[in-house]
């Protein structure tokens, strides 16, 4: 706590801030109501903690247990100068706006590499019949520890004895949360994080490049062959009431778009399309029966009322859809748009969902935009936030997938501007072939550029952004890295040559 401030005359320059000024959710109040004023902050310095204990027979004293630091409240004393009764009114309004938010991150001026996380509890009495006064409120920090603001980031290295390995540093009072990037150089599948405290296990240690499975081979990887494919002015094969006229385009060679509609037809969707062949594999054989195929999305309005369309779809060497997605938003009004799941030349599920900025509501954002499909035997395993629902076919078994058709379209009579969905791109492909029709799991499961992270603190693992659940062993155990330094190491499978770049993070807690 610093000395009190009188503000009521003269005060503090223009702009300045008071050494404690409070900060929530990225705001300092004295930035959003003229007139308020933090004076004083208590309950950010020594921590209580309570003790247990256990009595034992008539010894003097008692046996120590444990310990455990107990949630903190930190008291705001604050000054608000108004100038009328109107004026007092809007500026509470606006204070209680602003203290009103749970979990809230609270940074203070004088610390502003550090936050706690608190909900505000208890409010103080103002006194009655003036326009300037001063008061109190409480924030209860459940979490009693406050956080430094950016992440500490380790990159590992080779030890002497050849092992990839990192030195964490953790300067805070508490044990820290570990995560890991990890960026594959090469085919890989088993990743070991070892520890004196812990260790993670993903895949399998005994997978070896041939060993146990056939090799399966990436066919595409990329978007190169579709951007040198010809324009198809032929069936739409998942659409075939749709005018293919039009043509595709790119985006400086990174994403394909829409680059005309062509004449079309009233009611119609009118649009580009190419269809390219899948490249024969090592034995010179073309098709797949099961296939695995990672793409990335962009779709994401800019205004109501826009429409577009674009889909993937699977084929066999006589043009029946296997499988596929098909994104689209034909909602002329508001804001809601659809994606699909195809099998068998039948859309068997429609999920809407609302295309905006807002990450809590489109799933396709310019962040993320990851969707998968797995084609195993007679069943389809598709991709949607995060989870992978199934669905079967027996009619599907034997079809071998021969080709792929992407298609984009705008609906008739509308413009490929201000009407047409702002962000509508594929930016990402890559098709994997499996050799056997029964396969139990992927030998060579994580490809060079492939990105595992790994969440520490909420114990979840990504591949390419995407949840994944089925890699991890049982009995892997997420360590924390005490205060001091903890060493950890990185181990892969031994044909994963070069090893895979890996960074380890931790947020530091402080008391």
């Amino acid at each position: 706590m610093y000395n009190f401030v009188d503000t009521t005359t003269g005060g503090a320059p223009d702009g300045a801030l008071p050494s404690e000024a409070l900060q929530i959710n990225g705001a300092y109040i004295e930035n959003e109501i003229e007139g308020y004023r933090t004076l004083y902050v208590l309950g950010r310095e020594l921590t209580e903690a309570e003790i247990t204990e256990l009595q034992i027979g008539q010894m003097d004293g008692s046996e120590y247990r444990n310990s455990r630091i107990v949630s903190r409240s930190i008291t705001v004393g604050y000054q608000l100068l108004t100038d009328s009764p109107e004026d007092f009114r809007e500026k509470f309004n606006a204070l209680n706006k602003i203290l009103n938010q749970k979990e809230a991150k609270l940074i203070f001026a004088d610390e502003p590499d550090k936050y706690f996380i608190g909900t505000k509890s208890e409010v103080g009495d103002v006194k009655e019949g003036r326009l300037n006064v001063t008061g109190e409120f409480v924030f209860y920090c459940c979490d009693p520890y406050k956080y430094a603001t950016t992440e500490k980031s380790f990159q590992a290295a080779d030890n002497t004895d050849g092992v990839l390995e990192v030195t964490i540093e953790n300067g805070g009072a508490a044990s820290a949360p570990v995560s890991y990037e990890i960026t594959h150089n090469h085919e890989n599948g088993f990743i070991g994080i070892v520890s004196e405290y812990g260790a993670i296990q993903l895949g399998k240690v005994q997978e070896a490049d041939g060993e146990n499975y056939q090799q399966n081979e990436v066919l595409i990887d990329g978007l190169q062959p579709f951007l040198a494919a010809p324009d198809d002015h032929g069936v739409n094969y998942m659409h075939p009431d749709h005018d293919m006229g039009g043509s595709l385009s790119s985006i400086d060679n990174t994403a394909i778009v829409i680059g005309s509609m062509g004449n079309g037809q009233p009611g119609k969707w009118c649009g580009g399309m190419k269809t390219i062949t899948i490249p024969a594999d090592s034995e010179s054989e073309v098709g797949a029966q099961n296939f695995y195929c990672y793409l990335n999305w962009w779709f994401e309005t800019g205004l109501m009322g826009q429409t577009a369309e674009q889909s993937i779809a699977f084929l066999t060497a006589d043009n029946k859809v296997i499988c596929g997605y098909s994104l689209y938003k034909s909602d002329m009004t508001g804001n809601t748009a659809h994606l699909e799941y195809w099998l068998n030349g039948k859309m068997i599920r429609d999920i809407a969902f609302t295309p905006s900025m807002l990450q809590s509501q489109n799933p396709f954002d310019n962040a993320r935009g990851h969707q998968d499909i797995l084609k195993e035997g007679d069943t389809v395993r598709y991709h949607w936030w995060g989870s992978y629902p199934c669905y079967s076919d027996p009619a599907i078994k034997d079809m071998v997938c021969t080709k792929i058709q992407i298609a984009f379209t705008q609906y008739y009579g509308r413009n490929l501007g201000d009407q047409y969905v702002t962000r509508n791109s594929i930016r990402s492909l890559r098709f994997q072939k499996m050799n056997v029709e029964k396969w139990r799991d992927v030998p060579n499961r994580y490809a060079a550029g492939d990105v595992v992270t790994i969440d520490g603190a909420a114990t979840k693992v990504y591949q390419n952004g995407m949840n994944i659940t089925g890699d991890e062993i049982t009995g892997s155990k997420y360590f924390l890295a005490p205060p001091g330094e903890t060493k950890v190491q990185f181990f892969f499978s031994d044909f994963s040559e070069p090893k895979p770049t890996v960074k380890a993070k931790i947020r530091e807690a402080f008391l």
